[in-house]
């Protein structure tokens, strides 16, 4: 099955976690496949490490958090269209692997970035064997994915303290 999170609210990445929890607690084999979110700074890691080896975690790019001036990067550089095909790739493999799901978190911005092609993701998400179930993450996901997907959810922005220059917020934005 194909599940969806898109939009531009924040929380699309929580709702994919807050699944693979729940998959989790019945047992079931679940693994999150992080593209574009290098660096050790998200607090939820810590979590995942503890879960381990029960529920596998990747993470995949560049260094996107200065911690000192709490803000994220969101330019791209040479190295980032690599650590995304890597991730695809790791998403590939585990598909091979008899999972229950596997969230590709923010795959569907990867892809809308140019750092892996959508042919590449069409691809995927039609090999996608039927007891998987492929989560997958990211603003704008495109038609065709969401007249594939078996499950879309859209998360809208009503709000964000971004938009009044705060600074990220450590146990909220990371």
């Amino acid at each position: 099955m194909i599940l969806v999170v898109t939009g531009n609210g924040k929380g699309k990445t929580t709702s994919a976690i807050g699944t693979a929890v729940r998959g989790l607690g019945w047992g079931k084999r679940v693994s999150i496949v992080f593209f574009d979110k290098g660096g050790s700074h998200y607090g939820e890691q810590n979590v995942f490490d503890f879960l381990q080896p029960k529920m596998e975690t990747f993470r995949f790019g560049l260094e996107r958090f200065d911690e000192a001036k709490q803000t994220f990067r969101f330019d791209h550089k040479s190295g980032d269209h690599e650590e995304a095909e890597k991730a695809l790739s790791k998403v590939r493999e585990l598909l091979s692997k008899n999972h229950f799901l596997i969230v590709a978190d923010e795959l569907i911005n990867a892809m809308n970035l140019g750092l892996v092609k959508e042919v590449d993701v069409k691809k995927l998400v039609e090999d996608c064997p039927a007891e998987n179930h492929l989560l997958l993450t990211g603003r704008n996901a495109p038609a065709w994915l969401i007249e594939k997907a078996d499950m879309v959810s859209e998360v809208k922005e009503i709000k964000h303290h971004y938009k009044k220059a705060k600074k990220a917020i450590k146990g909220i934005d990371y």
